[in-house]
């Protein structure tokens, strides 16, 4: 259980701050500037919500990765 602790908080410290980025991005395109920057918002914000998707993908691989491991693994050798 101890080994799940620090893969979950840096995951949740990068979401939020990917969120947070995310939202900042969002507000700018009510703002009124010109439509192409509003559309390359649009794609940093898909950009960012792709990297959000991928953290948290590699995080539940992780667990996996954590429950199938052996805890004897030094009695191999």
């Amino acid at each position: 259980m101890n080994k799940k602790i620090a893969p979950s908080v840096v995951v949740g410290i990068l979401t939020l701050y990917l969120l947070g980025y995310l939202t900042m991005i969002l507000t700018g395109m009510l703002i009124n500037i010109p439509y192409g920057i509003k559309v390359v918002l649009g794609f940093v914000a898909v950009i960012i919500m792709i990297v959000i998707a991928a953290l948290i993908y590699t995080l539940i691989m992780r667990f996996k990765e954590i429950d199938k491991e052996d805890d004897n693994d030094l009695s191999k050798y």
